[in-house]
């Protein structure tokens, strides 16, 4: 247990304004933040520690970052608008929030760095040309790989990108609905299960199912 766990942190839109609600064990609102995004809604939040990461969007992404650290008065602390939106919001490592969502007509993975909270940065993007990823709906079929610093997401084929160093697609397959870390070891499934070494990114079986 953290010393933010005994705080229920809530992120909603009602009509046109957005809020960030903190509320304290019996379920009583102790502290807000509202009127932000207006006219937008929010499509994705992430709670981390004391900071609130919020999306919202109409025509262009604002990525808003918000202070969590004092509980009866969040405040907002930084803002970033970028094209297109994120509806997913995964950290990846220390300051680094991965964004999966669109922009027009493609996927896009968007890298924040937020390691100065008034100032955050799309440090990378990438346009995947996919049209759409279960992700963007679905948060269980994104998959990362702290240990080699990948991750996998779903489309029309699965895909594995690597944030070593910004964005970079690594392997795309000709299948992919789910996939597991075991190991050393992506196990890629859909129409049939490929698997792949981590070390040197080749297939070294697969299975028709």
């Amino acid at each position: 247990m953290d010393e933010y766990s005994d705080h229920l942190r809530v992120a909603t839109t009602l009509g046109r304004a957005n809020a960030v609600y903190v509320l304290n064990k019996d379920l009583k609102i102790v502290g807000s933040l509202e009127g932000f995004g207006e006219t937008e809604r929010i499509y994705a939040v992430r709670f981390i520690a004391d900071k609130g990461y919020v999306v919202t969007f109409r025509e262009t992404d604002p990525f808003f970052v918000i202070d969590l650290s004092k509980p009866e008065s969040p405040k907002m602390a930084g803002e970033l608008k970028i094209p297109g939106f994120s509806s997913y919001l995964h950290p990846l490592k220390e300051n680094l929030i991965l964004g999966v969502g669109k922009e027009g007509s493609y996927v896009k993975l968007s890298l924040f760095d937020v390691s100065d909270p008034k100032n955050p940065v799309e440090i990378d993007k990438y346009l995947l040309k996919e049209y759409w990823s279960e992700v963007i709906g679905n948060h269980r079929a994104f998959l990362a790989d702290e240990k080699y610093e990948v991750f996998f997401i779903p489309a029309s084929s699965g895909y594995v990108f690597s944030y070593k160093e910004g964005l970079k697609l690594i392997r795309a397959t000709e299948t992919g609905f789910r996939a597991v870390f075991i190991g050393d070891y992506l196990y890629i499934i859909g129409s049939k299960i490929v698997v792949f070494d981590e070390k040197s990114w080749e297939k070294v079986a697969e299975l028709e199912l």
